[in-house]
């Protein structure tokens, strides 16, 4: 009978402690926000953000080299050659 009660004791002690332990390292916890992963997040959420403004950038960029494609594409279907004085002086050589 006293070994049940003095082990409920220890068990009640080593619960009281654990709790009180626990309470105190959640404040640390919580002032470091969220174990140090406060600062982690708003690294990833920083990147992100540059991540995105470089692929609109480039997205840009390939709409211009597009635009110049199109346009170089459409210069030598209707001109068929160089151009002006350069066509008549390639048409007489041959």
């Amino acid at each position: 009978m006293i070994t049940t009660r003095s082990m409920s004791m220890i068990a009640m002690l080593a619960f009281l402690i654990g709790f009180g332990l626990g309470g105190m390292s959640l404040h640390v916890a919580s002032a470091q926000g969220i174990l140090g992963l406060k600062d982690s997040v708003t690294q990833i959420g920083g990147s992100l953000v540059e991540m995105q403004k470089n692929v609109d950038e480039l997205q840009k960029n390939m709409n211009t080299i597009k635009q110049a494609k199109d346009q170089l594409s459409s210069l030598s279907s209707t001109g068929g050659g160089v151009g002006g004085a350069m066509d008549s002086i390639m048409k007489g050589k041959k």
